[in-house]
């Protein structure tokens, strides 16, 4: 697959020495959301992206010195409650804009997955997120998926992915990004023709270090090869989520549903 848009980056990435923040994804996205609601259409420059991946960084680290918190996050790894509890920044979860769903993998019916009837999947979730963006006003998400927190900020011409997690968009990256979807953003397939029978589907990007790039993944394409676009526009963000951030995971769930590993159901995060 390969995926070209716009991305923005920070100077570092919160596992950088200067921001100390190991394990501060929930703190940051807190961080980041007050900062945007009370931007409203603007987004960070390059500077303020690092002055805030510093401060949400500060903030897990005074939550990793608090007694009652360490106790019930012997990893450190807060979840959204526990930041929002902490007043972290002055945040509050809309119960009626909050949502949670699964991915699951395609093919599989009943089973180990009958547990899942009538819950959301991530496609319904996709379609209420298009709903909040009718309006003048950008909408802020904060997701959860595999263990992770980023953002989503929804305008009427664009979807923004901010994740403070270099590697969360290839391998050795190590600043956080931001990445703009809108009508000149395409998702193309690569040729069955030019893929190796031993080759998988890969979760890892390309990028330079411009702060406006075009990202490619890393299987590369010969140029007299023709490209099959998969998705064109704004709405490429649902199928970058679906191909590239979800589709590892999800392909390790369906081997090991083939091995018969699965003992019990899986639990998979979705969106607050």
């Amino acid at each position: 697959m390969k995926i070209q848009t716009q991305a923005f980056f920070a100077s570092i990435d919160q596992r950088s020495e200067r921001a100390a923040g190991e394990s501060a994804c929930t703190a940051l996205v807190a961080v980041i959301a007050d900062w945007l609601q009370n931007n409203h259409n603007l987004m960070p420059i390059k500077s303020q992206f690092d002055t805030l991946i510093r401060d949400g960084s500060l903030e897990w680290r005074n939550l990793c010195v608090n007694d009652t918190y360490r106790e019930r996050f012997p990893d450190k790894h807060f979840d959204l409650d526990t930041v929002i509890e902490a007043k972290v920044r002055d945040l509050c979860v809309v119960p009626a804009k909050s949502f949670i769903g699964f991915f699951v993998p395609d093919g599989v019916e009943g089973g180990n997955f009958d547990f899942l009837h009538g819950a959301m999947s991530f496609d319904s979730i996709w379609d209420e997120i298009n709903h909040s963006s009718s309006g003048d006003d950008a909408r802020i998400f904060i997701v959860s998926w595999n263990d992770h927190f980023f953002i989503l900020k929804v305008v009427t011409d664009a979807y923004y992915i901010i994740d403070t997690l270099g590697e969360r968009l290839y391998e050795g990256c190590n600043q956080a990004y931001i990445l703009k979807f809108d009508k000149n953003t395409t998702i193309c397939k690569q040729p069955i023709a030019c893929q190796s029978p031993e080759d998988k589907p890969k979760n890892s990007t390309e990028a330079s270090r411009e702060e406006k790039s075009s990202i490619e993944s890393e299987e590369q394409m010969t140029s007299e090869q023709e490209t099959e676009v998969v998705c064109r526009g704004k709405e490429a963000c649902k199928e970058y989520i679906k191909s590239f951030l979800a589709a590892i995971p999800i392909r390790e769930l369906e081997a090991d549903i083939k091995k018969g590993l699965m003992k019990s159901p899986p639990s998979i995060t979705g969106c607050r």
